[in-house]
């Protein structure tokens, strides 16, 4: 079943943008060093390359039901922009 209601009628993945703004919430709580955002650089990293592996799973798995859902809820981590 694909989900098309409450958050994730507005992008696919609206849990990645989430955990992506805890991250970094953690790195502005420590304050002006760098290594703290490493974390939020490297979370981004892996969830926008794991949110690409289930959309293409995703495609192969639903075909043509994944392509209208694609068209239901076009964003796939941060609605209105990506």
């Amino acid at each position: 079943t694909l989900l098309i209601d409450g958050w994730w009628a507005y992008a696919r993945k609206i849990h990645y943008f989430a955990d992506i703004l805890m991250a970094l919430s953690w790195g502005l709580a420590c304050g002006a060093a760098a290594l703290p955002y490493f974390y939020v650089t490297f979370f981004v990293s892996m969830l926008t390359h794991r949110a690409q592996r289930d959309t293409e799973k995703c495609a192969k798995k639903y075909g043509e039901l994944w392509e209208a859902y694609k068209k239901e809820v076009p964003y796939i981590l941060i609605p209105g922009l990506y």
